[in-house]
């Protein structure tokens, strides 16, 4: 009778010659170290925290870490949807400064914050312009339903399909502009951090 061999017998013979990439792997840690420390400092950490870190490191090391804290730093980057909102990318910029220090980063992210800031005041008047042009529609329509039913039809643009469909479509190419600025924030932050490209 044949040998009755286990799943795990099986499994070893097949993978006794694979070798572990144990240099990915640091690499692996390294960039989540960075990853870890910028979510620190967006919670908080302060910058002075998040420099240390980025200096405790040296070569190749340093530079996984600073790609793991600016691929986070860079993900938080967005269209703000308040005023509130606007003032993150300063934080981004002085996160980038503390990695990349003299690179001017804290500066750039001040630019993109008024930029932002830029975003919401078009935003709102686009917003309002819209309503505007829809209102003398909005009130043909309550003034015809008052006829046919005899009483008052209360109606909101909001509630209004092609308005809707029209703000939707002026949103998008908004921030589809918009959006271009925060690529080229990103590109520039990439490359004085010395990071090619993406990698997750």
């Amino acid at each position: 009778m044949g040998e009755i061999r286990s799943a795990l017998d099986i499994a070893m013979e097949k993978t006794r010659d694979i070798k572990g990439d144990k240099s990915g792997a640091e690499h692996r840690e390294l960039r989540n170290e960075g990853k870890r420390a910028a979510t620190a400092y967006l919670d908080g950490s302060g910058e002075a925290e998040l420099a240390k870190e980025a200096k405790a490191r040296a070569g190749n090391e340093a530079a996984m870490f600073r790609e793991g804290a600016v691929s986070v730093l860079l993900a938080a980057l967005r269209l703000p949807a308040t005023e509130a909102e606007t003032g993150r990318a300063e934080l981004i910029g002085k996160g980038l400064e503390a990695l990349v220090p003299k690179a001017g980063m804290a500066e750039l992210f001040a630019q993109v914050a008024q930029i932002l800031a830029q975003f919401l005041s078009e935003r709102k008047r686009m917003e309002e312009a819209l309503r505007q042009q829809f209102l003398p529609r909005l009130r043909a329509r309550q003034q015809e339903l008052a006829r046919m039913y005899g009483q008052e039809v209360p109606l909101d643009a909001a509630h209004d399909p092609e308005y809707l469909a029209a703000l939707s479509k002026n949103r998008n190419a908004l921030e589809a502009r918009y959006e271009q600025v925060l690529d080229e924030a990103r590109a520039r932050a990439r490359e004085a951090a010395g990071i090619a490209e993406e990698r997750e």
